[in-house]
């Protein structure tokens, strides 16, 4: 106990020490300045600016800091005195360093946000154009290929230009999107009896994206905040919704496209052919709101056709060229930050087995069922984490097994069709990367992604499955509006089969077979 008093004591007589100095300082400062100016010579250092205190309603506007005659820091002058010890000296000096060095940080910080900031576009509120994604890609895949053809390709994966804007707080943005890398022409919905069994090329793929955003109730939003209506990337997940020129990785996943492009054609067990998951485009019409901050949800109806697909056959009769049935969706993401969430997605309805852009997909009902989440941890800035996780029914592709494609013929060199039936269809991946944002790394971003693809849950000896390895390094990195970088690939891919009873040719199937891709990529809007 005596120990504690004496303890108490010392500490007392220290803070008088302290406040009589602060006081000599403040107060006497000639005596103070003929007192130190046979010591500065000694001890030569950064001043610390004290601000004298009084009264408070006497003291009006605060002064100027004020340096104490002679040249000598207060902390200094206690040192003399042996008020403070060397090492509380030592940690007032090195808090000091730090301050300044923190101050010196946030000024630099500031000034990189500000010329960053000063090249973006100037928008405008009515009209603005932007380049939303310019990319030329280099490929290799190690797959067997025809004669005249090669492993190696050069081409430009997107050109696109992108145009939006305001017209009201109503009317809160309108957009369009044209890729002019290829305008080629895509078929209309054959029909029953056709002697062109995929339908009759009409429709140019030009246009890929314009909608029109309506805000009918100032104050109801967010919670009902628009009502969305055009041709869009659909709310389904993470990648869809993504556009290609922010996307983590060059190809997309198994879940908007596997098979094909090379691989082995349709079959009885639909495992074969472009098998078309989830759509990224489609024409469509929902609502869009945001509740309590943290609960987004959106709600509409769509084509269930891809867009490409989509043309009119007449402008008077107002028949689409493949306006099949329409299907709802709906999806609910919930926030934990800003940037990380869970959310669900479902979509019903109906589909056919025509042959158009979209294609594995049988005539009947139609299904999807999808979770995604994306996690941004604070502690680690530069990490982050995403995946989803699909599953969904495909209807038979009729022809063979009963009811006619298209609803004309059973011969499948007219009408399409493989006579596949239905099949309950599987996928998943996941992704994760870290952006150094400092040192001898800085803007490199490695990528790793793993993914798989069941086109029938029932078969086995089916699965497509595949490692992707990136580097991503850039050279402006200002999302959403500016991206500038080069992406490095090498996806190890894997291809089980097709299923009992039907044999793969491994060597020919470029799902089976390793790939390299290197892609540029500019976007700024």
């Amino acid at each position: 106990m005596r120990g504690r008093y004496g303890t108490s004591c010392a500490i007392s007589m220290k803070f008088a020490a302290v406040v009589l100095a602060i006081s000599t300082v403040v107060v006497h400062k000639p005596a103070f300045a003929q007192e130190t100016s046979a010591d500065q010579k000694q001890i030569s250092s950064p001043f610390v600016h004290a601000q004298q205190t009084s009264d408070p309603q006497a003291q009006g506007p605060p002064q100027g800091n004020t340096t104490p005659a002679g040249g000598v820091s207060l902390e200094d002058l206690l040192l003399q005195k042996g008020t403070l010890t060397k090492d509380e000296w030592l940690r007032i000096r090195a808090q000091q360093e730090y301050t300044t060095t923190e101050h010196t940080r946030r000024l630099e910080s500031l000034e990189d946000w500000k010329h960053k900031t000063e090249i973006l576009p100037i928008l405008k509120d009515k009209v603005n154009v932007g380049l939303n994604a310019l990319q030329f890609l280099y490929g290799h895949v190690n797959a067997n290929v025809p004669e005249g053809k090669s492993q190696d390709s050069f081409s430009v994966r997107r050109a696109e230009m992108v145009f939006w804007g305001k017209l009201s707080d109503y009317l809160p943005r309108w957009h369009m999107l044209m890729e002019f890398q290829s305008t080629g022409l895509t078929s209309i919905t054959p029909t029953g009896n056709s002697s062109t069994a995929a339908g009759n090329p009409s429709v140019a793929t030009f246009f890929r994206e314009a909608y029109i955003d309506v805000r009918p109730v100032q104050s109801w939003a967010p919670n009902l905040n628009i009502i969305r209506m055009g041709v869009f990337r659909m709310p389904f997940g993470i990648f869809t919704e993504t556009s290609g020129g922010l996307r983590d990785i060059i190809s997309s996943p198994y879940l908007n496209g596997v098979g094909g492009g090379g691989g082995p054609g349709q079959n009885r067990n639909g495992t074969g052919g472009a098998i078309e998951f989830i759509q990224e485009r489609d024409y469509f019409v929902d609502v869009r709101g945001k509740i309590m901050n943290r609960l987004e949800y959106v709600v509409g109806i769509m084509n269930n056709n891809n867009f490409q697909a989509n043309g009119i056959v007449s402008n008077t009769s107002g028949i689409g060229g493949a306006n099949q049935p329409k299907a709802v969706y709906m999806r609910l993401r919930l926030f934990g930050d800003d940037v990380s969430f869970v959310s669900f997605t479902m979509i019903q309805g109906t589909s056919n087995n025509a042959g158009t852009f979209i294609n594995g997909r049988g005539k009947g009902h139609f299904d999807r069922y999808g979770i995604d989440a994306r996690w941004n941890p604070k502690f680690l800035p530069g990490f982050t984490a995403y995946g989803e996780y699909w599953q969904g029914h495909d209807g038979a592709n009729a022809t063979t097994v009963g009811t006619p494609a298209n609803g004309g013929c059973l011969d499948t060199t007219v009408c399409g069709g493989s006579g596949a039936p239905g099949a309950n269809r599987q996928t998943w991946y996941v992704l994760a990367k870290y952006l150094f944002t400092e040192g001898p790394l800085e803007n490199f971003e490695p990528v790793y992604m793993y993914e798989e693809f069941n086109p029938n849950t029932r078969l086995s000896n089916d699965k497509y499955t595949r490692h992707i390895v990136g580097l991503n390094y850039y050279f402006e990195n200002f999302p959403p509006k500016m991206q500038s970088k080069i992406q490095f690939n090498y996806e190890f891919r894997h291809h089980s089969g097709l299923g009992p009873g039907i044999a793969l040719n491994a060597a020919n199937d470029p799902f089976a077979q390793n790939a390299f891709f290197i892609q540029w990529q500019l976007r700024y809007m």
